[in-house]
């Protein structure tokens, strides 16, 4: 019985840091890994890979606040090719545009920088026998903030320019999208020797 309140209670937690699903949809001009969520365009010298649902780093919290979208770049051409975070957009069904998060941002939004000494509370587990029993429920001082909150910046998409016949990877983030919204598009702008490109990628939402 006590396994069972253990594992019921960490499965409620679970459930409500549960993050925003998005599901690509069909696109012709597109390959779409349904089984990855993610969406790869192909042009001459490039190809644009998004995936969501690829956030696994610390801290687990993240999508709770924020939506991170992998975008992965492969620059096949004989120029430098750049992604204009400034001119990211994503757009839910109502046409509301998003801007991206710059990583303090969203470092400060999932955080609150300016209480550094926030409570948090944590869940204790002790084997003394042949079953687990869930032993407390502590309050303790998020001392190490700053070092949960690093990938965050680390892992955002880079915004030099993009070697010839080299890739980038990283996170672009955004706010989660209002409860009620059913579809979102995520624009994105790279410039290629002069060029402008600018790709869609469509998704639904899943609650």
């Amino acid at each position: 019985m006590r396994v069972r309140v253990c594992s019921l209670v960490l499965l409620l937690l679970l459930q409500a840091c549960t993050a925003t699903r998005l599901v690509p949809l069909p696109d012709s001009a597109a390959t779409v890994h349904r089984e990855r969520r993610a969406i790869s365009k192909r042009l001459p010298d490039l190809t644009v890979t998004v995936e969501t649902g690829a956030w696994d780093h610390p801290p687990r919290l993240l999508t709770g606040s924020v939506l991170p979208f992998l975008v992965e770049v492969e620059n096949r051409s004989r120029d430098g090719v750049r992604l204009q975070l400034a001119e990211v957009s994503l757009v839910d069904d109502r046409g509301a545009p998003r801007r991206p998060l710059w990583p303090e941002e969203a470092e400060a939004l999932l955080s609150g920088m300016s209480d550094p000494w926030a409570i948090i509370p944590s869940l204790g587990i002790e084997v003394t026998g042949l079953e687990p029993t869930l032993f407390s429920l502590e309050l303790g001082l998020n001392v190490n903030r700053a070092r949960d909150l690093r990938d965050i910046r680390r892992l955002a998409f880079p915004p030099e320019s993009i070697a010839a016949g080299s890739q980038a990877k990283g996170f672009v983030y955004f706010r989660q999208p209002p409860p009620d919204a059913r579809g979102l598009m995520l624009h994105l702008a790279l410039d290629d020797s002069g060029a402008r490109h600018q790709l869609s990628f469509a998704y639904a939402v899943e609650r």
